[in-house]
């Protein structure tokens, strides 16, 4: 063993002062020349020089915990660097009669015990899980109304198929399904009357999921606040979209949603939207489009966010609100409420003999198929259905709260054919087929049960 700087032959061999604290709780001083445990040659000797200086009882933890521990406390340390090289040698301290490596060992086994004791404490200390409660659990009772909310799961994919309505939808690439939906048929008991809507979420699920919990419960508020629900369903339908972003607002939770939605009311439908959502009517096999596309590239859009104090600018071929956001209404977005308005474009329509269905979508089936191709493809397998007379009940007994059909666990127990089901996945296939990659979700609704009586 070499050292950068020997002692002269003719210098006194250096001690060490140590100061050990045995098991039998008596101190021993260990006075010895530092060369006795090194070598013989006291020119191999380093130049060590350790004072004694106590540490904290507390403060244990030395480079001579594993050799000393935990047979005795070090109370003194000093030219750590230097002392640990001479340590290392087998001779270190054997003449004090004091077995080092076997010391070592039997502080590395109660090290390691007490950490599996620890861990195992830990495991057993750990909090029960978190009881998660579905969104769903939670909503107000419409009266009589019956409502079906998108299910809180983690599938790929879900499908739902009642008399009134069917729809379907399908994650993108993104962790979660960020889309929801709801209906409530059956309105304030009158068999003529329902809500539906569709939900497009970004930056999370939180205000898709609100929405769809929370605005036919305020659109129900709105009507019976009306005098004349016939003439004023449009203020009652503002009334609720901003009664709605308020109070998730008021929950400080982060996302937003755009959101359409159809209010069919005794012979009429008012349709509501905001953002890129989408509804378009089938007249006579003619596709009509009910909504107002509200995107940072519209040209009237992008003059009220200026008016406002805000900027819209192009990225990536896409134009942004603020440099973020591609459409410029709907709910939450807190961040940018200052410009994203909660306010939707409303429009009234009388539900004729030859308003055959509407169909609701996120902006994931418009952005790849026209409105006159997603009427074609739907119509024709409702028309295929209708022809081979599969539109029937079947069972009168089978009550509508338990029709429901999802992916995941085969359940069918519906009412009549799962033909607008069909239609629905059939238009997802196709705009995923053409290179969708975002959340997908499509409702169809048929009319006749809605439409004004002939003469």
């Amino acid at each position: 063993m070499s050292l950068a700087n020997p002692l002269p032959p003719s210098s006194p061999a250096p001690f060490l002062n140590i100061r050990i604290s045995s098991a039998d709780h008596q101190d021993h001083v260990m006075h010895s020349p530092f060369s006795r445990g090194l070598s013989s040659s006291s020119s191999s000797s380093p130049r060590v020089s350790i004072s004694p200086a106590p540490l904290a009882p507390h403060n244990r933890s030395t480079v001579f915990g594993d050799l000393f521990s935990p047979r005795s406390k070090l109370y003194s340390t000093a030219h750590i660097p230097a002392l640990t090289k001479a340590l290392s040698s087998p001779r270190s301290l054997s003449s004090f009669g004091f077995d080092a490596r076997k010391a070592a060992k039997e502080n590395r086994e109660n090290a390691c015990g007490s950490q599996k004791s620890g861990s195992s404490n830990r495991a057993e200390r750990k909090r029960p899980a978190r009881l998660a409660i579905p969104e769903s659990a939670r909503l107000a009772s419409l009266g009589k109304a019956k409502q079906f909310v998108l299910p809180e799961q983690g599938s790929d994919t879900y499908q739902h198929e009642v008399e009134l309505f069917a729809v379907a939808a399908k994650r993108g690439r993104k962790e979660r399904m960020e889309d929801s939906y709801t209906a409530a048929t059956n309105f304030h008991g009158n068999p003529k009357q329902a809500f539906f809507g569709v939900f497009d979420g970004h930056g999370g699920k939180h205000a898709a999921e609100f929405a769809a919990a929370n605005l036919s419960r305020h659109v129900s508020a709105a009507l019976q606040h009306q005098k004349d629900a016939k003439t004023c369903t449009e203020d009652a339908l503002l009334n609720a979209y901003r009664n709605t972003d308020a109070e998730f607002l008021n929950q400080r939770l982060s996302s937003g949603a755009c959101a359409v939605s159809v209010l069919l009311n005794e012979g009429e439908m008012v349709v509501a939207n905001t953002g890129d959502c989408k509804v378009v009517l089938c007249r006579g096999g003619k596709a009509e489009s009910l909504s107002t596309l509200h995107r940072a590239s519209n040209e009237v859009e992008r003059q009220r966010i200026e008016d406002l104090g805000g900027f819209v600018d192009c990225y990536n071929g896409t134009w942004r609100l603020q440099g973020t956001l591609a459409v410029t209404r709907g709910f939450g977005d807190a961040h940018l409420k200052s410009w994203v308005s909660a306010e939707p474009a409303t429009m009234r329509k009388e539900i004729t003999s030859d308003c055959e269905f509407l169909i609701l979508a996120s902006d994931g089936l418009w952005d790849q198929m026209s409105d006159q191709e997603v009427v074609d493809c739907a119509r024709s397998i409702l028309m295929e259905a209708d022809k081979d007379n599969i539109l029937r009940p079947i069972s009168k007994n089978i009550p509508s709260a338990t029709q429901l059909s999802y992916v995941n666990n085969k359940e069918v127990t519906l009412q009549g054919s799962p033909s607008k089901t069909n239609a629905c996945n059939e238009l997802i296939r196709i705009a995923c087929h053409r290179g969708n990659r975002d959340d997908i979700t499509v409702m169809i609704v048929p009319l006749k049960t809605f439409a004004i009586p002939e003469c």
